[in-house]
């Protein structure tokens, strides 16, 4: 998660172009926790119901404006959809030494695999050593010290763990234009992604306000709308959790609205088609063992 959202100098907000729902919308659950059948118990956390008022449809946008685009169901071929529902997600999030892909660094990973329905089956996360010398960037925001990475593994030890995992599915942030991108300059580099090859991605905030009427798209204030419970932001577990949280209450939105397939059905399509990724099945099971998960909090909400 980046510090902080530095806009686009040369576009608008980011917003689905769907037609505005009709009122009277039933309200729906969100909160992050794992599905009946999970193999994570350890990310039990209730959920809370979402007033109504908190799911207002929002206003179509005007064709001139910057949106994203939903193929239409019609122009998806039968298999193509039956493919895409049954491609799950992997939910990440990212803290970094700074903004930049080129310039900057990892210094955590943290991964929560679901299943097509947003029913969490498992996570991981770490810690990453940049290695010696490296600044750790704005330790007041993601709570990381240089001697909290001293026994974390290399990016190296555990980057063929993270293409395996985000195989065949789609990748979900919030503000996933900022995870991806170092994603794909990390993975890139270490021949694990095809050069070029777009990640297909869902981004929880870029769709926000299609889903939900909130003030802002911070994460921090989609979950205090929806009713997700975050934890500690800006540590990477904790925000992956509370994107996946995120991701189930669109979808339950989306269903009590007659949306389906899920408004980003196309990216489903891309991941399923998606041969981009490469990895090292060995090295990818011997990075378990190297896992070191942090101990010390990230900021404040």
């Amino acid at each position: 998660m980046p510090f902080f959202h530095r806009p686009p100098h040369d576009r608008g907000p980011l917003r689905p172009r769907l037609p505005a729902p009709s009122p009277g919308n039933p309200p729906s659950q969100g909160g992050d926790r794992p599905c009946a059948g999970s193999t994570s118990p350890s990310l039990s956390i209730s959920a809370s119901h979402v007033p109504a008022s908190l799911c207002a449809p929002v206003s179509p946008v005007p064709p001139s404006a910057n949106t994203l685009s939903r193929a239409p169901s019609d122009a998806l071929t039968e298999t193509e959809l039956r493919a895409a529902a049954q491609v799950g997600y992997a939910v990440i999030d990212l803290e970094t030494t700074g903004l930049s892909p080129v310039s900057d660094t990892i210094l955590e990973v943290a991964v929560v695999l679901t299943d097509p329905s947003g029913c969490t089956q498992t996570s991981w996360s770490t810690l990453i050593n940049p290695g010696r010398g490296t600044d750790v960037g704005p330790t007041h925001i993601h709570g990381l010290i240089a001697q909290d990475l001293l026994d974390a593994p290399s990016l190296d030890e555990v980057a063929d763990r993270l293409a395996r995992d985000l195989a065949g599915r789609a990748v979900v942030a919030h503000n996933a234009r900022f995870d991806v991108g170092f994603l794909t300059q990390a993975l890139g580099r270490r021949r694990l992604l095809d050069p070029g090859a777009p990640i297909p991605r869902v981004c929880t905030m870029e769709w926000s306000r299609h889903f939900m009427a909130t003030p802002s798209r911070r994460l921090t204030t989609c979950c205090e709308v929806a009713g997700v419970e975050i934890g500690r932001h800006h540590s990477a577990l904790d925000d992956a959790r509370a994107a996946a949280g995120l991701l189930r209450h669109y979808m339950s939105v989306g269903r009590a609205r007659g949306e389906e397939p899920v408004a980003w059905t196309r990216s489903l399509v891309d991941a399923w088609r998606f041969t981009g990724w490469h990895w090292d099945d060995e090295r990818a099971q011997g990075a378990d063992e190297r896992l070191v998960t942090r101990q010390r909090p990230g900021a404040l909400r």
